[in-house]
C-alpha cells in the first residue's frame, strides 16, 4: 500500500524522454472525424454571426495545420497564420500554400512582429496555454477591432483557471501544462486587456461540446464531451442581433 503523502496531491513524475514522440508525426489528429465535425460547427456558427470579415486582415493564432485559416480565407479574409510548432506550419504550407504562415509562440513571443490586424482569431488554443491572461494581452496588443475566441472552459461562476497536465503532443500544450478558464475569467480578462465590449453568440454552434447545462461544479468535460464557449471581444459596441453582451453596465 502506498505511503500516505503529507499533502493532498496526486501528481506523478513526468517521463520527459518518452514525451513528444509524435511531434514528427501524429498530424492525423487534425483530420480525425471529431476534429472535422467540430470545425464545421465552429465555422458555420462564425458565418452566422455576420461579423463582416470579408476584406479584413485576420491573424489566426494557434492555427494548427490551417483548416480554420483556409475557411477564413474562403469567407473573404486575408489570413496570416501563426502556430508554435514547426511541424504544424510545415504541414500547413504543404496543404494550403496560398496562406501566409509563421512559427510563433503566443506565450513567449510578441505578436507585433507580424503587424497589426483588424481581427485576431483564436479558436482551440487558449485552453492549451499555461499563461492565458498574458497570451490574451499579447493578442490584444495587435488587435484593432475584434478578438474572436473559442475555448474549452471550466464550469464555475468564479474567475478561475483550472490547471491541467497535458502531453506535449502535436495538438496539446507546448510546455506540458495547460489551463481551462471559467467564462467569468475569460470575460474579465478580455475586458481588462482592452475590450470595452464582450459578447457570446445568441445561438451556440450545433455541436454537443457547446450545448450543455451549467452546474457550477468545476467540470471541463461531461458525458464524453468537452465544455466549450465562444467569445467575441470588440473595441466598439456591436449592434448585432446574433450576439448577447456578457458585460454589465
Amino acid at each position: 500500500m502506498p505511503a500516505q503523502l503529507p499533502y493532498p496531491v496526486e501528481v506523478r513524475r513526468r517521463d520527459y524522454t518518452s514525451e513528444g514522440i509524435r511531434r514528427h508525426g501524429g498530424l492525423e489528429v487534425f483530420d480525425a472525424p471529431n476534429a472535422v465535425a467540430i470545425n464545421k460547427a465552429r465555422m458555420a456558427n462564425l458565418e452566422a454571426m455576420g461579423l463582416g470579415l470579408r476584406g479584413k486582415r485576420v491573424l489566426d493564432v494557434g492555427c494548427g495545420v490551417g483548416h480554420l485559416g483556409v475557411r477564413l480565407a474562403e469567407m473573404g479574409a486575408s489570413v496570416v497564420c501563426v502556430d508554435g510548432r514547426e511541424t504544424n506550419i510545415a504541414s500547413l504550407r504543404t496543404r494550403y500554400p496560398q496562406l501566409e504562415a509563421h512559427v510563433g509562440n503566443v506565450e513567449t513571443e510578441a505578436l507585433s512582429k507580424f503587424g497589426r490586424f483588424p481581427v485576431v482569431f483564436c479558436y482551440g488554443l487558449l485552453y492549451h496555454l499555461e499563461n492565458p491572461l498574458q497570451s490574451l494581452r499579447n493578442m490584444a496588443s495587435v488587435c484593432d477591432e475584434l478578438l474572436l475566441l473559442e475555448t474549452i472552459i471550466c464550469d464555475h461562476e468564479s474567475a478561475l483557471v483550472r490547471v491541467e497536465d497535458e502531453s506535449t503532443d502535436v495538438n496539446q500544450a507546448l510546455g506540458g501544462i495547460a489551463g481551462r478558464p471559467t467564462p467569468h475569467y475569460v470575460v474579465l480578462a478580455l475586458n481588462r486587456v482592452g475590450f470595452p465590449h464582450v459578447y457570446a453568440p445568441q445561438t451556440p454552434p450545433e455541436h454537443e461540446d457547446f450545448r450543455f447545462e451549467w452546474r457550477n461544479n468545476l467540470e471541463c468535460a461531461r458525458d464524453g464531451h468537452n465544455l466549450r464557449c465562444i467569445f467575441v471581444a470588440s473595441r466598439t459596441e456591436l449592434n448585432n442581433a446574433a450576439l448577447l453582451s456578457l458585460l454589465r453596465d
